[in-house]
């Protein structure tokens, strides 16, 4: 994947409610995939954050790009049910936005608390908003997936 980055964003700078986010999520641009790098529990202020520093992102970036998201998790994958929700309302309004990705390749080794239990959920989440979605254990087996989707779709356009 290509290394040219941007500034590294960081949810805490992005947390709106007087709720502090739980979670630590960071993220920049490498080239055409967003590099995401979170370590949880995360609950709805974490993602919400997200949400806002995302958009701020996507106004840094040159119009209509295709691009993928590649998420590292570490400690742990769960997510409070109202996070869950906040999940699914991002991807929704990242769709009527048209910024949403052609893939998103999660990483999470297998000790990360509640991968067995949170992957699941993700697939479902993902695949209710169109969204090519797949997991790894490493970071090398992730982008590997992401460099063909992108080629893939690089031959669509």
């Amino acid at each position: 994947m290509s290394s040219n980055n941007t500034t590294k964003r960081n949810i805490e700078a992005y947390a709106s409610s007087g709720f502090r986010p739980h979670g630590r999520i960071e993220f920049w641009a490498e080239g055409s995939v967003i590099r995401i790098q979170a370590e949880g529990p995360f609950n709805r202020e974490a993602v919400q954050a997200v949400g806002l520093a995302m958009r701020e992102l996507f106004s840094a970036m040159p119009p209509g790009p295709r691009f993928a998201d590649m998420l590292e998790f570490r400690g742990s994958l769960l997510a409070s049910p109202d996070a869950l929700a906040a999940f699914g309302d991002f991807l929704r309004a990242m769709s009527v936005a048209k910024t949403a990705p052609i893939a998103v390749a999660f990483v999470v080794g297998p000790e990360v608390e509640a991968r067995s239990l949170m992957l699941p959920i993700f697939t479902k989440l993902y695949a209710e908003h169109g969204r090519e979605f797949a997991a790894f254990e490493t970071a090398d087996e992730a982008e590997d997936w992401l460099r063909e989707r992108m080629s893939g779709a690089a031959a669509l356009v």
